[in-house]
């Protein structure tokens, strides 16, 4: 019976916007231009009519609100079952990685499925950002329906009163009859608005649910490809490694020149694994971060809608803050910008043993004489596995550059939104979302906090950094040049 009465509610509602009278825009705008052309100037008449199509305008506008709000009430059924349909048939699978990807394909295939998964995350976002507008919208809208009642009563009984017959007069009347029906059509939208907004959230719900599970999906993939590209670097390095060693091992006597290489080689080898785990954790990292953003926005987003109703039960303001304390905690800082500095410095060095090879190119043994022709090739070998590392290290660091990126706007999202649920927390519940309840636990972990605080770690760390103050006091140029640990 319900539905019956908000389904007829509704239909009167938009009936009502398409049926209210206003005046011919064109015919405005002939007069306008009459107006315009007239000697003398008539500047007050130009702004009033000017004022009439102003506001035929906005009517426009509002009756398309009206028709997306009337379309959301009648097609509900429809586009909620089509929307967990899509869901449903997304398949549980991982998405297998094509076989016999060549490297360039590879990392074609990567990049676009990357794009692929900036699109569906921000889908997932913009999903969520409207169902929180609409919670909001619903707060101010029974004082902007008065609002808007109260102003179209008062244009109303001014069309009544309306005397004279002269040019203004005609273009002030022609004035408050568009304003008139704009605020018709501004009444009818927001009664629309107001009856659609649960269909209209819940739609928003089930299309970042999609969003999101659609991103999960391509992550997984966007992983698999990544893996991929890794252990396809990895076994082409080694098998280089193994083959220039080998030849190596059956050749006497190499120039030291020569033998370098290959520790340079087992190095830049170990520096190709060190990268493909770190990119493999920064991945992971930036995951759980966007996980954590869409949760906690998932919670800010139940708690204004259910602040309206905080004052008639506690049990719900109690239900709210438990899963506010849920919520994960703000993310540590990480030395991000250090990290990416230390990159372009990696970046740096690599490019120089790229440029250094020719000149590698022209060794010779410890006496001065050519090499042989063994030694020639092993060398040559060498050169082209290190090469392959180099430029495969110079393309990774790039990507691993990126995903740091990524990884710290996605921790900046997270704190935004730990930072909103704060304050919708202090406003809506009287507390902090950031500092526990005090349970029957409290004493023990104060106790807890005073242990942490006075251990040994820390009196030791308070010392050695007294120590290091007091020899750079003593020093300071050998505590500038104190040497720093670095890779590689």
């Amino acid at each position: 019976m319900r539905l019956i009465y908000t389904f007829l509610l509704a239909l009167s509602l938009s009936f009502g916007a398409y049926a209210a009278t206003a005046p011919d825009a064109k015919q405005i705008t002939q007069e306008l231009e009459q107006a315009k052309a007239a000697k003398p100037a008539q500047p007050e008449t130009v702004e009033v009519l000017q004022s009439a199509l102003n506001a035929l305008e906005e009517r426009k506008s509002s009756l398309e609100r009206a028709r997306q709000y009337q379309d959301v009430i009648d097609n509900f059924p429809k586009l909620f079952q089509s929307l967990r349909a899509q869901l449903n048939n997304l398949s549980e699978e991982p998405r297998q990685v094509p076989t016999g990807l060549t490297a360039d394909a590879l990392n074609q295939e990567i990049l676009q499925v990357s794009s692929q998964l900036l699109e569906s995350s921000r889908q997932a976002q913009q999903e969520q950002d409207r169902a929180r507008e609409i919670a909001d919208s619903l707060n101010q809208l029974p004082q902007q329906q008065t609002d808007a009642r109260r102003q179209l009563n008062e244009v109303e009984r001014r069309i009544g009163t309306q005397t004279g017959n002269n040019a203004l007069a005609q273009a002030q009347n022609l004035a408050l009859q568009a304003e008139s029906a704009r605020l018709k059509a501004l009444v009818d939208e927001l009664d629309l608005a107001q009856l659609s907004a649960n269909n209209r959230q819940e739609l928003s719900r089930a299309r970042s649910e999609l969003a999101q599970k659609q991103s999960e999906q391509l992550d997984a993939y966007l992983q698999a490809l990544r893996n991929l590209q890794n252990s396809q670097r990895q076994r082409e390095a080694e098998k280089a490694l193994e083959s220039t060693e080998l030849l190596a091992e059956n050749s006497e006597n190499l120039p030291p020149d020569i033998t370098a290489q290959f520790k340079v080689n087992r190095e830049l080898s170990q520096a190709l694994n060190q990268q493909a785990q770190r990119m493999d954790l920064v991945a992971s990292q930036q995951r759980q971060a966007t996980n954590q953003t869409l949760q906690v926005r998932q919670a800010l987003n139940t708690l204004r809608e259910q602040s309206q109703w905080l004052g008639s039960s506690n049990l719900l303001g109690e239900a709210l803050r438990a899963q506010v304390a849920r919520l994960p905690e703000r993310p540590r800082p990480q030395q991000l910008d250090t990290e990416m500095a230390q990159l372009r410095v990696q970046r740096l060095r690599f490019e120089d043993l790229l440029s250094k090879q020719p000149q590698l190119r022209q060794i010779r043994q410890a006496d001065g004489e050519p090499l042989t022709s063994e030694q020639n090739k092993i060398l040559q070998a060498q050169l082209r596995t290190q090469n392959e590392l180099l430029n495969s290290l110079l393309r990774g660091g790039d990507t691993l550059m990126l995903e740091l990126t990524k990884l710290k706007v996605a921790n900046g999202q997270l704190e935004d939104a730990l930072k909103e649920i704060n304050e919708a927390t202090h406003r809506y519940l009287f507390w902090t979302s950031d500092v526990s309840p005090i349970g029957f636990s409290w004493p023990l972990e104060i106790v807890q906090d005073l242990r942490r605080l006075i251990s040994l770690d820390t009196i030791s760390e308070l010392g050695q950094s007294q120590r290091d103050d007091a020899y750079q006091q003593r020093d300071p140029a050998a505590a500038v040049c104190r040497p720093a640990a670095g890779w590689l």
